[in-house]
């Protein structure tokens, strides 16, 4: 695969920002989703999923990553936890200095949130940018939003969702 050490070192980057936190698949498919969308080119193909956009190709690749030992994937409980694994590799550079900084402003909008809102915010983007045509109104964006998720999210975090998309330049203003 093409792009493996750039996974790496990504996911390296990631389990540095949460740092012992509990790192579920979720959250990792949401960031490489948002890492593709700010313009780091992983070549990842998104479609919508029960939890927002999901890559079957990103999930292929964590199992190869944990196969090289290079991340864990704890299954035992309900969420599948990531680590970084046992490999002595993961300084590896393959990101520009450009991609370094892009996924460090991805984690720095996104890695505070809950797997929830980053479901919530992917979902919403992911609509507005790839089933809608572009520049949709936010009424349009919304009610599609609603008739993906159903009542899963109430309206304030609805608003909250499309008005932080907006500000991070992820949807037209």
């Amino acid at each position: 695969m093409d792009n493996l050490q750039k996974y790496a070192e990504l996911f390296s980057m990631i389990c540095e920002r949460f740092d012992g936190a509990d790192l579920g698949k979720k959250v990792v498919q949401k960031l490489f989703y948002f890492f593709e969308r700010k313009g780091i080119s992983l070549g990842l193909r998104y479609g919508i999923h029960y939890y927002g956009p999901y890559s079957s190709k990103l999930d292929n690749t964590l199992h190869m990553l944990e196969s090289e030992d290079y991340i864990s994937i704890d299954t035992s409980g309900s969420t599948h936890i990531i680590t970084l694994g046992p490999s002595d590799n993961h300084t590896t550079k393959q990101l520009t200095d450009a991609e370094q900084s892009t996924a460090q402003e991805v984690l720095n909008a996104f890695s505070h949130k809950t797997p929830l809102e980053l479901e919530a915010l992917a979902t919403m983007d992911f609509i507005a940018n790839s089933i809608l045509e572009k520049n949709a109104s936010d009424e349009t964006i919304i009610s599609k939003f609603k008739e993906i998720k159903g009542d899963k999210f109430n309206n304030a975090l609805i608003q909250s969702v499309l008005s932080e998309l907006k500000r991070l330049q992820l949807i037209a203003a």
